[in-house]
């Protein structure tokens, strides 16, 4: 797989909105934990762009060709959340619709087949991109949520959604 390109989530003054609708999401939320559908409102609000909700099945955000499929993650306090950067600890976001095949015995046929699935259902949401937004080219994405549990730090950046290249991969 290509490495993806970070690119910029907010505007200055989307990233202070979002500032400002996270910590009244965080201070009334009475100790509950952080949910798909209190990110999906505060981006959606900080963009001025329809919160149509999140979803574990279709993309989180799709509105005039942009789609960002949201990915959240949380971290214990006792570390700064910088103590994360570098680090892999998330799965590729859509991985709800990959099916593993029981009948192949070739580990490494076994993961191109994933991945070509994986690669399948990306193009698959970038049609639909395109469809909702005929005359713009598609900007597919990957959001990426870190947040502590004491909900003190948090982390957001999005980065193309590029899918892999089956073949460039082997497994054991």
């Amino acid at each position: 797989m290509e490495r993806s390109i970070t690119l910029p989530a907010f505007s200055n003054e989307e990233f202070i909105k979002a500032h400002i609708l996270l910590a009244s999401r965080v201070a009334t939320m009475m100790g509950r934990k952080l949910e798909e559908g209190d990110w999906s409102y505060v981006y959606c609000t900080a963009k001025n762009i329809p919160n149509k909700s999140w979803s574990n099945l279709n993309i989180d955000v799709m509105y005039q060709g942009l789609g960002v499929e949201h990915k959240m993650l949380c971290v214990k306090s006792n570390k700064s959340i910088k103590d994360f950067c570098g680090t892999s600890p998330m799965h590729p976001a859509a991985t709800r619709s990959i099916r593993i095949p029981s009948t192949e015995d070739d580990p490494t046929k076994i993961a191109q087949d994933i991945l070509h699935q994986y690669a399948l259902l990306i193009e698959q949401r970038r049609q639909r991109i395109a469809q909702d937004a005929p005359n713009t080219e598609p900007d597919l994405r990957t959001g990426w949520l870190l947040w502590q549990e004491s909900l003190r730090e948090f982390l957001y950046f999005e980065e193309e959604m590029q899918p892999p290249r089956p073949d460039n991969y082997w497994a054991e």
